[in-house]
């Protein structure tokens, strides 16, 4: 019963009550109060008439309004029982269609109810399961483990126990995964009742959360047996790497001891060379040009010696820098002189203001750079072609540019041509001698001043070879 056709019930059965005394009680208030004025003013016919009009009008009357309040109560007591009704229909609807198996147990733990969600999920008929043991569903492992006593006794502590993973047995023998929520049904006075339980397959959730589970530990397994052998790897390549600056540095004592090894007999060579051009009395013409091409070639064989320790050096870090302020114009008017000595056809051009912009630099190695520059330009540069010279400042940095009239540089050779050992290949082997060093060293003395080193040109408009260095601070006193 609702709880507002509880109150209707209630209402009647006190009216049933309160009814006859009110009754009795008008009755009573008249006969002390009107009655006996009415008898002591008038006849007994007065008397009398008043007496049946009062009782055959006041009883109907209160009779009538009472029977209307009870109908009144007793529709709305139908109305609401119609309405439990309604929605219990709704609820046993649901219940009894829906795809979660939901059922009812006794106290004795009994089913008492099996909805189709039950017999589709189970195998079972409502006959089948209606009076049977909760155990008809459950495992026999689980039986054994008395999971039954304890889901009773959690419900019968908690009210409600929600979201238990269990298992299941279908009439077929196979095995659900189950998630259980069940509660204690009370009556209208409290006493316990029974057991209401919502069954949901979850196999399928189970079956792809396991499966998501065996991708994550092979996952993880790839993943650490990745991240050994990427270690192992590692340390092969810091041991190939320890090899390999081992053998690096065998090079450099090799290349190094080497070239010391022959700047000694070379500088033997010059000297004997100049002794026997100075002592030769008459010397005739074949001696002059065999001492001649030994000289240059000896010459050539020191540069060479000289630029391989340099390398050595600058790749070691063993380069000792002392950086002063210097006049690059002047300096490369200095190497300009000594180049036009050696080769008194070429005509060379500078063009600086004096006095020029001072560059914070190592002046030996300032010299070497523009030395280098200028014999790669003249080895490049037609006979009787000019070479320009350019000293000027910008941006903090005093730029120096040595720009000859030669093939220029092909397509993407910009870079390339300050590599070690990189040659251009323009069919020059023969008329250029080199080792492929000189713009390297460059590079690397440049780099090393805090300086920048760049190329331009295109194929048979010249080339033009340029560096960078920092300009330096002249305090004004």
């Amino acid at each position: 019963m609702s709880p507002r056709s509880k109150r209707v019930s209630d209402r009647v059965r006190l009216l049933r009550w309160t009814l006859p005394l009110g009754i009795g009680l008008v009755a009573l208030l008249y006969q002390v109060g009107p009655a006996r004025w009415v008898h002591d003013h008038f006849g007994h016919v007065v008397h009398y008439g008043i007496e049946v009009l009062f009782y055959g009008t006041a009883g109907p009357l209160v009779t009538w309004l009472t029977l209307r309040q009870i109908g009144r109560w007793l529709d709305e007591k139908e109305e609401a029982e119609q309405r439990a009704a309604d929605t219990q229909r709704y609820l046993v609807t649901i219940t009894a269609d829906s795809a979660d198996a939901i059922l009812s147990l006794d106290l004795n733990q009994l089913i008492r109810s099996w909805n189709v969600g039950a017999e589709l999920m189970f195998g079972y008929s409502a006959q089948e399961a209606l009076g049977q043991s909760l155990e008809l569903i459950l495992p026999a492992s689980l039986r054994e483990q008395g999971v039954l006593d304890w889901i009773s006794a959690e419900v019968w502590r908690q009210g409600v126990h929600r979201n238990v993973q269990t298992e299941g047995l279908t009439k077929d023998g196979r095995r659900l995964a189950l998630e259980l929520t069940s509660t204690l049904l009370r009556d209208a006075s409290g006493q316990a009742t029974g057991i209401s339980a919502i069954l949901r397959d979850v196999t399928e959730r189970r079956q792809h959360e396991l499966a998501l589970q065996r991708l994550n530990q092979e996952l993880a397994e790839r993943v650490e047996a990745r991240t050994q052998e990427l270690a192992e790897r590692n340390r092969e390549l810091q041991r190939a790497n320890a090899e390999l600056q081992e053998l690096d540095q065998l090079k450099s004592d090799f290349v190094s001891s080497v070239s010391h090894q022959l700047s000694a007999p070379l500088t033997n060579m010059r000297g004997a060379v100049e002794l026997v051009r100075n002592r030769c009395a008459a010397p005739n013409p074949t001696c002059v040009r065999m001492l001649g091409l030994l000289e240059g070639q000896t010459s050539r064989l020191n540069r060479l010696v000289t630029d391989v320790l340099n390398v050595s050096r600058l790749e070691a870090g063993q380069l000792a820098l002392r950086p002063v302020a210097v006049d690059l114009a002047q300096m490369a008017g200095q190497a300009m002189d000594e180049l036009t000595l050696r080769h008194s056809d070429r005509k060379i051009q500078l063009l600086a203001d004096r006095p020029g912009p001072p560059a914070h630099a190592d002046p030996d190695r300032v010299q070497e750079i523009i030395a280098n520059l200028l014999d790669n330009a003249l080895k490049y540069s037609p006979a009787g072609s000019p070479i320009e010279v350019k000293v000027q400042c910008q941006d903090g940095h005093v730029v120096l540019s040595v720009t000859d009239h030669g093939p220029g540089l092909p397509t993407g050779e910009s870079e390339r041509v300050f590599e070690k050992f990189h040659r251009l290949d323009g069919g020059d082997a023969q008329e250029t001698y080199g080792h492929g060093l000189g713009l390297y060293i460059c590079r690397k003395l440049v780099e090393a001043q805090g300086g920048r080193i760049w190329a331009e040109g295109t194929p048979g408009h010249g080339a033009t070879f340029a560096f960078a260095l920092p300009r330096a601070l002249v305090l004004e006193g």
